[in-house]
Order: C-alpha cells, then structure tokens, then sequence
C-alpha cells in the first residue's frame, strides 16, 4: 500500500504547529514543489535536529484541487458545510491547504514550518497559524481527558486511511480542522458534578457514567454513534492551544470516510427529536472550520 503521511497515524507529540493556508494565483507550481517535497523535508530537518519524532502531514482542500493537482479527486472530497442550529454554529472558512506538524519539540516543529512557508513562497498566504501543546498528561483546558475514545496502534490505519475502496487514494485520508473558543470562566463556574454531566466522564479518573446517570445532552452521548453494532470512529489529534485572552482546543480528525465527522458534528448542533443537542457547546464554540485530503506520500511526490 502506498505510504501515508508520517503524522497521520503516529502517536500525538507534546506540541503540535497547525496551518491553513490559501494559494494565491500564481502560487501553484511552489505549491506542488513543496507538497511533494514535504516529507523528505521532514526527514531532513528530523535528522538535522536530532528528532527522530518530528512528522508531519499536508491536506489539500476541494476548491483548490483542480488547479494544484487536477484530474479526478478523491471521491469524498468537499468544502466544510458550515452547521447552526439555534445559538450553536459550526463556520466554514476559507482554507487551501493544512500542514500539520507534532513532535516533542516546539523548536523542530517551528523549523519545519518555517522551512516549509519559504518552499511554499509569498503567494500561499496564511490564513491561521496555531501552535498547540500537551496539556497536563492529555487534558483539555476544561481539565478533561481529551481523546479517551481514540483507535490506538494499527487500529489507527484501519480508521484514517482510504482503501481499495477508492483505488487511485489509497494511503489517503480526509482531514477536518475546527478552532474551538473556551470560556473558561463560565466553565470553571460550575461545580464538578455539573462539569462531569457536560462531559459525560468523571474528572478525576476519567470514567464514563453510567447510562442512568449520563445525561443525552453529555458530549460523549452525542458524539459516540454507533451503526450496525459498530461504533463510528475518527483519528484525533487535537491538542489545547491559546494565550491568556484567548483559549481552547484545535481539533484535527483524520478518517477514511469524512462523513463520520460529519454525523458527529450534526449531533452535537442539532437537536434530536427530544430537543437534545451537546451541551459542551454553551460552553466551547467552533470559529474556524475546513476540510481536506491528505494524499499518500507517493502521490505528493508525483505533483513535481
């Protein structure tokens, strides 16, 4: 099976660099150069830096996709769908390409982005840059463990990679990337038990509660789906970012379907039949949002 991009399926490191980016007209050609030199890029400066865990991975957005690589594009491939129901809303922004880089060093991380941007050239513009770390052994700011549900080992390729089902992709897996707001003070208002109600897990220890004691507007209770006996799942590799005036997590989920994303947002926006919809969200908003693919490591390098 062709290889796929390093930071896909490797274990999230303590610090994570995220960008989205537009190319500007004109930026194709340095585009696809440094796409398809991207992961000996990595390999380079892993070396260089003495960080063996330094990886990386590049999605390329549907609108963009004709002019950078042309042809036929992966079958799944589609703009974010921007979601609101009521006061809850999930916003598409605008967004070209992600780069997406975690390593157990902020320094290698930032050497790799930087070395990428002069690749890429003046014409792909950055639209956001977000630098994320490991928060307390894997919690979010909210004090939660963050990601409890996420495939380990090779479970990890089984969840994130295209197969035989969409031949000329495979090794490939659709990207989704949301930048969500806390308010941390109205959060760490509430007592835990409330928290705990929110989330759908104790704090401490980080046990689901039980079905009679779960609310249906809990996070977990929305955003666990099963379907035909099976549960849904995606690859995360989100990590908590911010400074002291603003905070949160940048959610990145990696899948072989993007439409398992997609249910899972729905759920958490929309209210079901009984009015339930995630109540996490009256507490964290999303205010970006973008879809990608992320080719095999063959593939980009056949765009030079």
């Amino acid at each position: 099976m062709p290889s796929p991009q390093a930071a896909i399926c490797t274990e999230s490191a303590s610090f994570g660099l995220f960008l989205t980016l537009v190319i500007e007209p004109g930026g194709e050609a340095a585009a696809r150069r440094a796409a398809a030199a991207l992961s000996e890029l990595t390999q380079r400066l892993a070396g260089e830096l003495a960080e063996p865990a330094l990886v990386s991975a590049l999605g390329i957005g549907a609108a963009v996709w004709p002019r950078l690589v042309g042809g036929t594009a992966p079958s799944g491939l589609a703009p974010f769908r921007a979601i609101a129901d009521g006061p809850r809303r999930a916003p598409s922004t605008p967004a070209d390409l992600f780069v997406h880089i975690h390593s157990p060093r902020h320094d290698a991380n930032f050497a790799l982005a930087r070395a990428m941007m002069g690749m890429l050239g003046p014409r792909a513009r950055v639209i956001e840059e977000i630098h994320g770390f490991r928060n307390r052994g894997g919690r979010d700011l909210t004090g939660f463990v963050d990601g409890t549900e996420n495939p380990k080992g090779d479970e990890k390729a089984a969840v994130a990679l295209v197969g035989d089902e969409d031949p000329v992709f495979v090794g490939g897996s659709y990207v989704s990337i949301q930048r969500w707001v806390h308010d941390l003070a109205e959060w760490e208002a509430l007592p835990i038990p409330e928290q705990e109600g929110v989330i759908g897990r104790t704090k401490d220890d980080d046990h689901e509660l039980d079905e009679e004691t779960k609310p249906p507007s809990a996070h977990i209770a929305r955003v666990v789906i099963e379907e035909h006996g099976n549960e849904l799942q995606i690859v995360r590799h989100s990590l908590p970012y911010g400074t002291i005036g603003e905070c949160g997590l940048y959610f990145v989920a990696y899948a072989a379907d993007p439409l398992t994303f997609d249910k899972m947002l729905g759920r958490m926006i929309n209210r079901d039949a009984e009015g339930n919809s995630d109540r996490l969200m009256e507490f964290s908003r999303p205010v970006t949002g973008a879809a990608f693919f992320a080719p095999s490591v063959e593939f980009l390098r056949a765009l030079d």
